[in-house]
């Protein structure tokens, strides 16, 4: 009776009819940018702005929550529209991680985080390099560069035709306010390299405080992030994040030293806000290379060697952008980002004989303009990016991997692209939205030696080379009544072919040859939000055409086709108040689609075989314990299932199972400690496996490793 009477006395000032004060229960949970904290609000009140609070034990607060914390929640998607969204809104199955996640996963490498993500499963290499997989199977070369689209707070890390395969380690995930892992192709907002999925990184924004992080461990690991901000008023700020990295590497020679810095600015213009960010990041790696032989990751006497202690990679990149937004007629918003980056990379091609150095880089400005509508948007996208590559191979000839100059020429493109999205509502509960992105992509090569073939490696006459790309998009949103949505999305993907694809080019090839390739995808799932139990269901079948790889015999295939068909679900439950489990289980199917003779005898591509390095199960699953007050601990388990490793389905990986054990006690809001224990039961994996050159061949996994780290705020 007590709490009722303090409930009424303080809703009185606020307005509240007594049939509202009726609809109120006691509770806590999030909903939208609002924090309800000892109440249960109604979503028709939610938006009130008030704060109320009650001393004692009864007490209440509806807070509206900052934007900062807004856009740390795992709840808060902004990869869709560049703008915040609801993720049980949108039709599509985007994974977030949050801020808070972030923290507690304490992830030295963005493979760490991102392999808890169902859907996803990204293959270490030596120090920071990685190939991925999101709803695909694991693509390298110009596929796995081309296929992904890595993004820091909505903007590409690089141009479309110059893109990374190991593009994550330029992104800026320490202390960031969150990670969305966008499955199958993008937005309209989204061209070239959206093909299978995108990952974008979200920083956090000014909110008036001061995070840290130190983390040490085994092996010579030593790194520390740091942010500082400051708020003025509601719309000026700053924040400031630097990340330091040093790992001497578990293998021989195979350490690295990272460092990035990024600044950003919150500034109001009279009607425009402003947000200008600036970013760079500096690696330098000694590289190990594959292990070789029969299940060599097992072998103690292997898995700790480098063969390849002459390897490295150098990378530096700098990016900048502002965002000017604006709300106009009837709360409509015009979004201008103007950009600038540059970035440059040196390393040794050690995973080919020959071993040739490659030199690669470009420099690119451009802006992203949208019109925001009340159920529509619409907009313009330009980019013009100027870029080189040289590869020469100093040591002398293996096979047709000649000694010399293999290839040097540079490129400038030009990328324009128009976009528009429809949003109609059937009745008031059905949602249906179609749109197409337009996009057209002008290569302009120059060849900077000889036009003639040396060894297996080609050079053509300077030459220009355009791409048309249509990519509609249609969805269905379907909400089905107490907190269930279900949708139905139909959509293309498709990029132009990366420069190194275009130009350089093996002696089968002619230029020009290689087409847009295009990725059709339909998806259907549901989505599920209750106060203690969520459940995501996801099931899709897409179909791609004129894929780009290189087949068993080392030559490069401008024209297969494949299939991919799989299953993902995802759960979160909190079972009590100091225990919870969450866990992604997902089936998947990839396959060639065609028949490919000039692949090695023994590896010869026929339809219907399966896609190399594709498991068709994986998942994770984590249960969390918190006995005390600021004590929580977890353990995860991941699997991954057998795959093969070679296009003709003769030689497999057999899979693995790994534990990782994280405790942290929190001592105060300006000092948790943690601990982490990686590969627990110091399993002998492999982080990559795959069957190139008459042999198999490893990366393999680290040992049983310990990590100590502190953080907190102030």
């Amino acid at each position: 009776m007590r709490t009722l009477l303090m409930m009424v006395v303080a809703l009185a000032p606020l307005g509240f009819t007594q049939a509202q004060k009726s609809q109120i229960e006691e509770s806590e949970y999030i909903e939208d940018d609002i924090v309800h904290y000892g109440t249960k609000i109604p979503s028709e009140l939610s938006d009130l702005p008030v704060a109320v609070r009650v001393a004692g034990l009864d007490e209440i607060s509806i807070l509206p929550l900052s934007a900062a914390d807004a856009i740390s929640m795992d709840t808060i998607i902004v990869t869709e529209t560049r703008n915040r969204d609801r993720k049980f809104d949108i039709p599509a199955k985007i994974e977030k991680l949050s801020g808070a996640q972030l923290e507690n996963l304490s992830a030295v490498h963005p493979a760490e985080a991102l392999n808890t993500v169902s859907g996803v499963h990204i293959h270490r290499g030596s120090g920071m390099e990685h190939l991925t997989s999101i709803r695909s199977p694991i693509l390298t070369g110009g596929a796995g560069a081309g296929s992904f689209l890595y993004l820091q707070d909505g903007l590409p890390l690089r141009s479309a035709g110059f893109s990374n395969v190991n593009g994550l380690f330029e992104a800026h995930t320490e202390l960031g306010a969150g990670l969305e892992i966008y499955k199958g192709p993008g937005s309209v907002l989204y061209g070239s390299n959206s093909l299978h999925g995108m990952v974008n990184t979200v920083s956090r924004m000014p909110d008036g405080k001061t995070r840290y992080r130190i983390l040490a461990g085994e092996d010579g690991h030593a790194s520390a992030a740091i942010s500082h901000s400051n708020v003025s008023d509601q719309r000026e700020g700053y924040i400031v994040n630097l990340a330091l990295a040093h790992d001497n590497g578990f293998r021989d020679e195979s350490g690295y030293d990272q460092q990035k810095l990024s600044i950003r600015v919150d500034e109001g213009l009279g009607d425009w806000d402003m947000i200008w960010q600036v970013s760079y990041q500096n690696l330098n790696q000694e590289t190990a290379g594959f292990i070789r032989g029969d299940e060599a990751y097992r072998d103690d006497t292997l898995r700790f060697t480098n063969p390849n202690p002459e390897a490295y990679r150098d990378s530096r990149s700098v990016r900048s952008h502002i965002r000017l937004s604006k709300d106009v007629h009837r709360d409509d918003q015009l979004v201008i980002i103007p950009y600038a980056r540059w970035t440059d990379m040196e390393f040794l091609r050690h995973f080919v004989p020959g071993q040739a150095t490659e030199k690669v880089g470009h420099w690119s400005v451009g802006a992203l303009n949208t019109y925001h509508g009340q159920n529509y948007l619409v907009g313009f996208d330009a980019d013009f990016t100027s870029g080189y590559l040289e590869e020469f191979q100093a040591g002398p000839s293996v096979f047709s991997f000649v000694q010399g100059e293999h290839y040097d020429y540079d490129v400038d493109a030009v990328t324009l692209a128009a976009y528009g999205e429809y949003d109609l509502e059937l009745n008031g509960r059905t949602d249906f939205s179609f749109g197409a992105r337009a996009e057209y992509v002008n290569y302009t090569y120059d060849n900077k030696i000889d036009t003639i073939d040396v060894g297996r490696f080609r050079r053509v006459d300077d030459r220009s080379d355009d791409f048309f790309i249509i990519t509609p998009k249609i969805t269905l949103l379907r909400d089905l009544g107490d907190n269930l949505n279900g949708y139905v999305r139909a959509v293309r993907g498709a990029r132009a072919p990366q420069v190194s694809d275009l130009y350089s080019l093996q002696t089968q090839q002619q230029p020009g040859e290689i087409k847009n390739e295009t990725l059709d995808s339909v998806e259907i799932g549901i989505k599920k939000g209750f106060e203690d139990f969520n459940f995501e269901i996801a099931a899709y079948a897409m179909e791609k055409d004129n894929f780009f790889f290189r087949n068993s015999a080392g030559l490069n295939i401008t024209n297969g086709k494949t299939s991919h068909r799989g299953l993902e679900v995802t759960v979160d439950w909190d079972m009590r108040e100091w225990l919870a489990f969450s866990g992604n289980l997902n089936l998947a199917r990839h396959t060639y689609n065609f028949d490919d003779a000039a692949s090695s005898p023994s590896n010869t591509i026929t339809d219907g075989d399966r896609v190399d390095t594709a498991p068709d199960v994986f998942g994770s699953a984590v249960l969390r314990v918190s006995p005390l007050e600021g004590l929580h601990t977890e353990i995860e388990w991941r699997h991954l299932g057998k795959y093969f490793l070679d296009p003709g389905n003769k030689q497999t990986y057999p899979g693995h199972d790994m534990f990782t054990l994280r405790g942290q006690y929190e001592f105060s809001d300006a000092a948790t400690l943690f601990v982490r224990v990686d590969n627990l039961f110091d399993t002998r994996y492999a982080n990559r496996a795959d069957f190139a050159f008459g042999a198999e061949r490893y990366f393999p996994g680290r040992p049983r490793t310990l990590f100590v780290g502190l953080r907190g705020e102030f």
